[in-house]
């Protein structure tokens, strides 16, 4: 199969992480750009979403507005207050919490 030298400018502290998290994987930056490509082809676009933040977020993926979003937040607020109290969760303030 004919190959092209593809070319890009990446952050280099981003590609040093990625790269890390690439080799444990037991994959290199050229396999992850061709499993990219190769996924873009197959679905005919990016095969991850790219959205906005926030409220455009929330109103293209779940159909809310900001009023809905507003009081769902505020449920959930009142759910995990109740379960810290009934000592059914507990907060997290670190990973070594989770071990």
């Amino acid at each position: 199969m004919a190959t092209t030298l593809l070319r890009t400018r990446v952050d280099a502290r981003r590609a040093a992480a990625a790269k890390k998290i690439l080799a444990s994987l037991g994959l290199d930056a050229t396999t992850a750009v061709n499993m990219l490509f190769a996924q873009v082809i197959a679905r005919r676009g990016l095969p991850f979403a790219v959205q906005e933040d926030g409220d455009a977020y929330a109103r293209t993926e779940y159909g809310l507005t900001p009023a809905e979003m507003g009081a769902a937040a505020k449920r959930i607020r009142l759910s995990i207050a109740r379960e810290r109290k009934a000592g059914t969760i507990r907060p997290v303030k670190s990973a070594d919490d989770l071990l």
